[in-house]
């Protein structure tokens, strides 16, 4: 059945989408007041997510409950910052952190965690009651000038069709100067882990996002607090330099298709199961393993795995976004234009160019 399913979709069918644009769209206070799209909100969101491999929600999430999240994520995040157990994403000099998002109940909130907004859409993307399997965040701290290498977070074989997805949720107003993401748009379709330069990460090969650009250049999009980007993690993207004086939090969520089966399982005091309970529209309880004694959270590093593959318990640990220092060579910048062929020049330059924010 895979096989059908995977030799469906042709290699070629993104790369021939140029000059790839984000369209937001506004969750509108009457769809807050009854949480739930309207259906043409829910129709504008899968075409984007389908055209670009990612849909942003603006004002999907109440700026209470983000300060409330915030403020605690500040406040783990400058008593962890110099722990040896920090999870550097791409090595230290990519300044990029995951840091596990507090998880004791009383920041349990559902517009966070199993926002349904997000729900609308991805149910018809990866059908009904769509399962968490992973909770985590992205934070790039303050002056930094590192960047990461252009990847997909899909570091393994995968499907040719949407399967896991990425919830994030935007903590604050970001743009380039505080480490807006770089996003390749179109890029869930036509590549495959042949496009990546080793086998346990999904670093993409230069000279295949070189050819990307030269069609559709990424973007550093401005994204304001409160916003839900939902993103297929066969996207390519990378983490940017931060140049402001505050660290820039993003909180993850990663979903799956419930017959896909995933491995992955999140750790909750028991004291949460009530609350998890009650978001009935998501299946998170059959992934998440509940613990009665107390344990501290931010030293919890949830492995990913995205293979329908248990996880080898006894398995040395490999960081899925690699660990060792990232080059030029493996990042794309403006300047890499003129490395284009003749022929291509123009398409970068008049097409492509006005995109990004740098």
């Amino acid at each position: 059945m895979f096989t059908a399913i995977r030799t469906s979709i042709p290699h070629y069918i993104s790369k021939s989408k140029p000059n790839l644009r984000i369209n937001p769209i506004r969750v509108s206070e009457n769809e807050r007041s009854i949480a739930q799209l309207s259906r043409q909100n829910v129709q504008s969101g899968v075409q984007e997510f389908h055209r670009n491999g990612l849909v942003i929600l603006e004002n999907a999430v109440g700026h209470g409950t983000i300060n409330h999240v915030r403020q605690r994520m500040l406040d783990d995040f400058h008593e962890h910052r110099h722990s040896p157990n920090v999870h550097w994403n791409q090595g230290k000099c990519s300044g990029n952190v995951s840091q596990t998002p507090p998880l004791l109940s009383e920041f349990l909130h559902e517009e966070i965690w199993a926002n349904r907004f997000a729900v609308n859409i991805m149910e018809y993307i990866i059908g009904p009651k769509p399962q968490l399997s992973f909770a985590t965040s992205n934070i790039i701290i303050p002056r930094t000038e590192g960047r990461q290498a252009v990847h997909s977070d899909y570091y393994c074989d995968h499907l040719d069709l949407p399967v896991f997805l990425e919830v994030s949720i935007y903590l604050q107003d970001v743009d380039s100067r505080n480490g807006s993401t770089e996003f390749w748009l179109g890029t869930h379709e036509g590549y495959s882990k042949k496009d990546h330069s080793s086998s346990t990460t999904g670093w993409i090969k230069r000279d295949v996002f070189t050819s990307r650009a030269a069609i559709s250049p990424p973007i550093q999009p401005a994204i304001p607090k409160g916003s839900v980007c939902i993103r297929d993690l066969r996207c390519w993207h990378a983490g940017r330099e931060n140049k402001t004086d505050m660290p820039r939090i993003i909180l993850g969520f990663m979903y799956s298709p419930q017959w896909f089966g995933s491995h992955m399982r999140m750790k909750l005091p028991s004291a949460a199961r009530k609350c998890l309970e009650t978001w009935t529209h998501i299946d998170c309880l059959n992934t998440t393993e509940f613990v009665d004694n107390e344990f501290n959270y931010l030293e919890f590093n949830q492995d990913i795995n995205l293979s329908q593959t248990p996880s080898d318990p006894y398995a040395p640990y490999v960081p899925k976004h690699g660990s060792g220092n990232v080059t030029p060579n493996d990042y794309w910048t403006p300047s890499m234009a003129a490395d284009c062929g003749s022929s291509h020049r123009t398409l970068c330059g008049e097409m492509g160019f006005q995109n990004l924010v740098y």
